[in-house]
């Protein structure tokens, strides 16, 4: 199989189990677990990590009449921000950036690694507010590449670490694998806690 999205190499793979790159043995297993890894990342984490290859269109519904969070916007180049001021279904006005709006965070593209915008924050006074529905639909449009810039190293590192688990799971009987005198290693189905770790600070918080 081919991995799609994925957040770490088949090639780094190889590399943690210590298997040389010309035994393709197990390649179909170790792309299978990459794949099921990076889906299980963004499953824990809420969001996904990988960048659309050309601009979507979404809608979303605004927090209040100033602030409206979206899903992952990787870049502004292509963004359009459009808003149904009728509450027809028919997004009728065009925001500009800086000039009705700006992102949040604002220092987003200045951290390390460089992080996503998640916010729109209304900022023109000339445009009193988000719409607010009485239909039930939503207000807001939005055009963009969704996702983040690039894959973080901790999201990479957390990838290889699940699926060595998942690739070494194939192989347990009862749960777990014997070493020896060395011992029995269990396997879990879960989140390995190492990759868990490494990934909450990308985590969205659960909402109840």
């Amino acid at each position: 199989m081919t991995i799609t999205n994925g957040y770490c190499t088949l090639t780094q793979l190889h590399t943690e189990l210590g298997i040389g790159l010309s035994d393709t043995a197990d390649d179909s297993r170790l792309e299978l677990a990459v794949a099921a890894a990076s889906r299980q990342i963004d499953a824990h984490t809420g969001r996904r990590f990988w960048q659309d290859g050309s601009v979507v269109t979404r809608e979303f519904y605004a927090d209040n009449s100033r602030i409206c969070h979206v899903d992952d916007i990787s870049t502004t180049t292509g963004l359009i921000v459009k808003v149904d001021d009728a509450d027809t279904g028919a997004f009728g006005t065009t925001l500009t950036i800086t000039t009705n709006f700006i992102l949040r965070p604002v220092n987003a593209a200045d951290m390390v690694p460089v992080w996503p915008y998640s916010e729109i924050v209304i900022v023109d006074a000339g445009i009193s507010a988000f719409p607010c529905s009485s239909s039930g639909r939503p207000g807001v449009q939005v055009t963009a590449k969704f996702g983040w810039p690039a894959v973080p190293d901790d999201v990479t590192r957390a990838c290889i670490v699940q699926a060595v688990q998942l690739f070494k799971a194939g192989d347990a009987v009862f749960g777990g694998i014997s070493f020896g005198d060395a011992g029995f290693l269990r396997v879990r189905s879960a989140l390995n806690p190492i990759a868990q770790a490494l990934l909450e600070p990308y985590s969205k918080p659960r909402v109840a």
